[in-house]
């Protein structure tokens, strides 16, 4: 979004994301690709003077409609201020984890100091913006590099401290004021769990596999951490990204691979879950470049895939009820819990509870979990949002449940991939 798109297509962009709920965009500074092809923004500004991460191309000024004052980091501050007057936050990645542990490319960072003082900037620059998570990382693991993890740490150091705005690399800082995370395939928690500057752990479930129980494996082991934090899968399948890659020999994902992710991911105990759309991430139409080979729609139209309202509807869902009371409980699900792609789960509260059915299995839950004498049942469509009653039942024993048909001209279609259903229980007496 950043380099790619221009200020009209920025409010078009994050506008649309608005008005389908999204809350948080994810977004790079130094992406993964313009600094390796040395490629400048959609107004040919570059990030830095002469690649040099410690001197950011900033000049005078930052009037958009002077080529010469409306430079690269303006643009940053244009997209920051658009997302916080609609709402959004942007969770910023200060730099894509190649320019710091490389697998091909150069580094850009080698040293403490230039970690630190690189995130001194960014986190100067934005210390009064209030819609700012920093997202350190990116795809590469910490420690794929020896002294990976020390940069990213005196990169966290700096921003935190210039965003308390002094400047003082001594490897201890005033985390009060930031909200951070790191970014990569493994959750964050196998190296900085401990840390005082991570105040969440990111994984990613990634791309390689349909019925991928990543989703539900790393949220479970995250939650069962001692101290645990809040965990997010910050990267999971993106809709129409090649099915391990190779879209000609295994098709791509789809808004059912995106919903099963999902829902396996919060229904699990994640805080939250990332949505990506393969022409979205790249911003790709016929006049920018494909960053990833078949790509079959402009990022325009992919802003409106169906696992993009989908999301939506599940962020309506959680919050229909008190979030922070909410835990993952499986020992709801007494019979028909399957696994792999077939895994039910379930999350509670004190009077309701959610059971996410992925393939129509026929589901026992146990009752007398949930608060009241009579328990309400329905069933919520994650595809559409919409609620069918089914009944009240005494609070006590167990009850099956068969989902419904997929629709009134498919009432046959129960079971497979794509007939997921969430299985709503509720105490009579507080239902909604």
């Amino acid at each position: 979004m950043l380099h790619r798109l221009n200020r009209e297509e920025i409010e078009t962009y994050l506008e649309n994301r608005r008005a389908k709920g999204f809350n948080v965009i994810q977004t790079v500074l130094i992406s993964e690709f313009i600094h390796s092809d040395k490629l400048t923004n959609y107004y040919n500004d570059s990030i830095f003077i002469n690649e040099n991460p410690e001197r950011p191309a900033v000049i005078p000024g930052n009037n958009p409609e002077n080529a010469r004052e409306y430079d690269y980091w303006d643009h940053v501050d244009f997209a920051v201020k658009t997302a916080e007057n609609k709402g959004i936050y942007l969770a910023l990645l200060p730099s894509w984890g190649e320019w710091v542990t490389p697998r091909s490319e150069k580094a850009l960072f080698n040293t403490k100091e230039q970690a630190y003082n690189y995130g001194w900037f960014v986190g100067n620059r934005y210390r009064n913006s209030p819609n700012i998570i920093w997202i350190l990382g990116g795809d590469r693991h910490p420690d794929e590099r020896s002294n990976g993890l020390e940069l990213w740490r005196a990169m966290a150091e700096g921003i935190a401290d210039g965003t308390n705005n002094i400047k003082k690399m001594d490897g201890k800082a005033d985390y009060s004021t930031t909200l951070m995370s790191f970014h990569c395939f493994e959750s964050s928690s196998k190296w900085f769990h401990h840390d005082d500057w991570l105040d969440f752990n990111c994984w990613g479930s990634y791309h390689a596999e349909v019925n991928n129980t990543r989703s539900f494996l790393a949220t479970i082991s995250d939650w069962n951490l001692p101290n645990p934090k809040p965990t997010i899968n910050s990267e999971p399948n993106y809709e129409g990204h090649g099915i391990n890659y190779a879209i000609d020999d295994n098709g791509i994902f789809t808004s059912t691979d995106v919903r099963m992710a999902a829902y396996w991911s919060v229904f699990s105990g994640a805080a939250g879950f990332t949505y990506g759309a393969q022409p979205i991430w790249q911003f790709t139409d016929e006049t920018r470049k494909k960053l990833s080979a078949k790509t079959y729609m402009d990022w325009k139209e992919g802003m409106d895939l169906p696992g993009a309202f989908q999301v939506g509807i599940l962020k309506k869902l959680m919050g229909s009820y008190p979030m922070t009371e909410m835990v993952p409980d499986q020992s709801l699900i007494v019979a028909g819990q399957g696994d792999c792609g077939s895994y039910s789960c379930a999350i509670r509260g004190k009077s309701f509870a959610y059971i996410y059915i992925p393939t129509g299995n026929k589901t026992t839950v146990k009752l007398g979990i949930i608060s009241g004498t009579k328990t309400k049942a329905s069933w919520f469509d994650p595809r559409t949002g919409q609620i069918t009653n089914i009944g009240e039942f005494d609070n006590s024993g167990s009850q099956s449940f068969d989902v419904p048909g997929m629709s009134k001209e498919l009432s046959w279609l129960r079971s497979g991939r794509g007939c997921d259903w969430v299985l709503i229980l509720e105490d009579i007496n507080l239902s909604h």
